[in-house]
Order: structure tokens, then C-alpha cells, then sequence
């Protein structure tokens, strides 16, 4: 009996260190079947411990969409860092090719492990597309390692610009008419033409560009004040340019007529490229009026009075005079007969009552200076 108890024993003894044998073995064995640090998912310490998300005004995705931004704005870029890893990371940095400068704030502390914080970057949009790949930073002194993160990120920059210049072509005068009565009465204009000229300065396509001049009275869509001229006209709409390519150029016309004196002329035109974009809280921005502005002074010259000397008809020597009916006793004209009498109105030699002013009014200056052929008066001569 004795002897059974002391074999149960011994056997027992044996299976214990046999199992403490196959647990060191086992222990020995088990960081050969793990896997590889390099790819540590939460609890490692390798790159995949490191993730960035990136917002621009508030929009997500924007490295396959990127947000619209008004040129000039503001934006507001957030980067989100997650530490999935067992170990802290200093040493934070972003590195975005969209923000001028590389101009982006990180807490001046480490990222602890399984932990989050937040960089930010704020700057002024640019025109154009801006749009990259964003990389993040931070380092595990303790390991010498450097933990790394990507994302793609960016934003559209909308510049819209108008640009307005004119010029101003003024009309020679006409002689005034020797109209009496009424038709004196009315009051000498003269005539300017104005010439806009609108430029999209912009990268999007302005639409509905109106060219108005408030000095002058001229209004898109509609003519001017009555008898002082006609609307603008942009290659056949009236003050409207319908759309305006990025970089391209659109000629608007105007005819005025005033008086004599010096005038002033403020073109104004405004337009829209009907693109909404984002402000830096995320919010829905809709697309402002473009203006421009031109002024340009003009003077209009009176017009010649009536009468007015004749330019000489040959080099160095004056038109000869021509008398009327009144002339020297003895002469010869077309205002008298032969017997002395005065002629009949409207017979041969004597014009008709009126016939100057209507020769006036139909060849401006004709009744002035062919007043001798439409008499029948002829060189003046002595009777001998």
C-alpha cells in the first residue's frame, strides 16, 4: 500500500515539470507569431497609429471636391490628429502646400496615446485651384521613430473683377441757322459718342453685365431723356452684355447730344459670376455684384454763327464782296430792271420770300454763302 502512494507521487512531480516545460516553451515561442510592429494596430506604435482628417470652411472631402471660396476671404482650414497608438507623440507638425507659409498652429504639447487634438490654419484664399496632399507629424523620442499621417485637402479660389474704361469722340460743329422766328428759338446741341469698354478681370464668367452712365442719364434697357440722345448699345442689347468670358472684352456705344460747354461723363457697370461659395464657418455665401467705374469731361464746341467770313478762295487773296440792291447809284444788279423799278418777288434774278431760309434749313450754311448765286447777283460793275 505504502508502495502505491510513493509511485503516485513520483508521477505526479513528473507531470508538473513537464507542464512548466511546455508553457516556457510556449513563452519562447509566442513573439515569433506575432505580427510585425511596423503595422501595430491600436496598442502599436507604427504609422497606422496616426490619423489626420482635414475640414475647409467647414467642408469635408475637400481633396475630391473642393470647397468654393471667394478670393480674398477668409479660411479657416482644421486638421483632426488621432492617436491610435500605446505611446505619445511630440513634436507635432502639418504640412499643408495649400496654406502660404506653412502657417499652421498645433498645441505646444504632445498628443497622448489613444488620444485627439486639433491644428488650425487660418489665411486669406487665393485665386485658383489649391490643392494637395496634407501630411502630419510626431515622434516617439523614446523610440526614435517617426509617426506619420496623409490626407488630401484644398479649395477653389473665385476671383471676380471688372475693369471699365471710355473714351469720348466729339462731333464737329454745325453751322447755326439763319432761321427767324421760331426756328431761331431752338436751342444749338452738339453731338459726343461714347465709347465703354468692359473687361472681366476674373477666372469665372460674368453674366448680365449692364454698362449705365448716371452723369449722362444713359440707363441699360432704356433710351435717354428725351431729345438728348439714344441708349447704350452692346452689339445689339441694349446696355446689357449677355455673358462675359474670363479675360474677354465687350464695346458698348452711346450717342448724346448737348449743348455747347463742357461736360462730364461716370460709366458704371456691374455684374455677377452666379457662383456661391463658402465662408469660413461653413455657411453658404451667395455670389456678390461686381462693379466698376469710368469718368471722362468732354467739351462741346458752340456752333458758327451765321454770316460768318468766308474762308479766302485763293491763296493769300479775299472773296471778293458781293452788294445787294443797295449798292452804288448806276450799278447794275439782279434787284432792279432796266427801267430803274425794282424787280418782282419769285421773276427772273430775285428769289422768292423765304427761299433763303429753306435753302437754309436744307444745306446748313448754303444760304450764307451762296446768298450772291441765289439773288442772281453777279460780279459787281460799273455801268459805262
Amino acid at each position: 500500500m505504502a508502495g502505491m502512494v510513493a509511485r503516485l507521487i513520483g508521477s505526479s512531480e513528473h507531470s508538473c515539470r513537464w507542464v512548466k516545460g511546455g508553457l516556457l516553451v510556449l513563452l519562447c515561442l509566442l513573439p515569433c507569431l506575432t505580427p510585425a510592429a511596423t503595422a501595430a494596430p491600436a496598442g502599436g506604435a507604427g504609422d497606422g497609429a496616426l490619423r489626420v482628417t482635414v475640414t475647409v470652411n467647414g467642408r469635408r472631402n475637400s481633396g475630391t471636391h473642393p470647397p468654393a471660396l471667394r478670393a480674398g476671404g477668409p479660411v479657416v482650414t482644421r486638421y483632426r490628429l488621432v492617436n491610435r497608438g500605446e505611446a505619445h507623440l511630440y513634436g507635432l507638425r502639418i504640412l499643408d502646400p495649400s496654406v502660404p507659409g506653412g502657417a499652421v498652429r498645433c498645441p505646444r504639447r504632445p498628443l497622448p496615446a489613444l488620444g485627439e487634438l486639433e491644428c488650425v490654419a487660418r489665411f486669406r484664399a487665393a485665386p485658383g485651384a489649391h490643392r494637395g496632399t496634407v501630411r502630419a507629424e510626431g515622434s516617439i523620442p523614446s523610440l526614435r521613430r517617426l509617426v506619420t499621417a496623409t490626407a488630401r485637402a484644398g479649395y477653389s479660389g473665385v476671383a471676380g473683377a471688372l475693369r471699365l474704361t471710355e473714351r469720348v469722340t466729339v462731333a464737329p460743329p454745325a453751322r447755326r441757322t439763319a432761321a427767324p422766328g421760331r426756328l431761331r428759338a431752338l436751342r444749338p446741341t452738339g453731338t459726343a459718342t461714347v465709347t465703354y469698354t468692359v473687361t472681366n478681370l476674373g477666372n469665372r464668367p460674368l453674366h448680365a453685365v449692364r454698362v449705365d452712365d448716371p452723369a449722362l442719364g444713359l440707363r441699360a434697357g432704356s433710351g435717354t431723356r428725351a431729345g438728348t440722345g439714344t441708349a447704350v448699345d452692346c452689339g445689339g442689347r441694349p446696355g446689357t452684355v449677355a455673358v462675359l468670358a474670363p479675360g474677354a472684352s465687350a464695346r458698348c456705344t452711346a450717342t448724346v447730344r448737348r449743348p455747347p460747354g463742357t461736360h462730364r461723363s461716370t460709366g458704371l457697370a456691374s455684374g455677377t459670376d452666379r457662383v456661391t461659395t463658402y465662408g469660413p464657418d461653413g455657411a453658404r455665401v451667395p455670389a456678390p455684384t461686381l462693379v466698376a467705374r469710368s469718368s471722362a469731361v468732354f467739351t462741346l464746341p458752340a456752333a458758327a454763327e451765321p454770316g460768318a467770313s468766308r474762308p479766302p478762295s485763293g491763296p493769300g487773296r479775299p472773296a471778293e464782296p458781293v452788294r445787294g440792291s443797295g449798292g452804288a447809284p448806276g450799278a447794275r444788279g439782279g434787284g432792279a430792271t432796266p427801267s430803274g423799278r425794282p424787280a418782282a418777288p419769285g421773276s427772273a434774278g430775285v428769289p422768292a420770300p423765304g427761299a433763303a431760309v429753306l435753302l437754309e434749313l436744307l444745306f446748313p450754311g448754303a444760304g450764307a454763302q451762296d446768298a450772291g448765286a441765289a439773288g442772281g447777283l453777279g460780279p459787281v460793275g460799273d455801268v459805262g
